[in-house]
């Protein structure tokens, strides 16, 4: 069974929006993006179809919102101004929108940091013990 594409069609947008989340991602490469929304795309799959839209569309909406304060677009704003609509968007009025943006930027950190070398990187190394892994004495209770 293949996974629906739900972000993935729509990597481009997607791409400046990540590099603001996650500022080491701003070289990727669309074939580099893919394996990242790939991740996504799988979380999603369990998810009501018209979530599925809602989100797309809401992705869709954040490329274009940008045109009413900076007539550009998400893609061809700075990572500066990026960062300041998004932070916009999070301190809004409007509930949708800062819940959309925190559910957007949710599954992108999960597709991400869901990357084994990522976590590699970072010296991430889970144990299915959990906290009884760490020494004694070492953590608070």
């Amino acid at each position: 069974m293949t996974t629906p594409s739900v972000l993935q069609p729509l990597a481009r947008q997607i791409q400046p929006i990540l590099a603001t989340f996650v500022p080491a991602t701003a070289g990727l490469t669309l074939a580099q993006l893919a394996p990242v929304l790939a991740r996504v795309d799988e979380r999603l799959a369990s998810e009501p179809v018209a979530l599925q839209r809602q989100l797309r569309l809401f992705v869709r909406i954040l490329w274009w919102l940008p045109l009413f304060t900076h007539l550009r677009t998400m893609g061809t704003l700075t990572p500066a101004q990026r960062q300041r609509v998004l932070e916009g968007l999070q301190d809004s009025r409007v509930t949708k929108l800062r819940l959309g943006l925190w559910g957007l930027r949710t599954l992108l950190f999960l597709g991400w940091y869901g990357d084994p070398a990522v976590q590699a990187k970072l010296g991430y190394r889970p144990n299915v013990a959990g906290w009884d892994a760490w020494p004694a004495g070492k953590r608070e209770h």
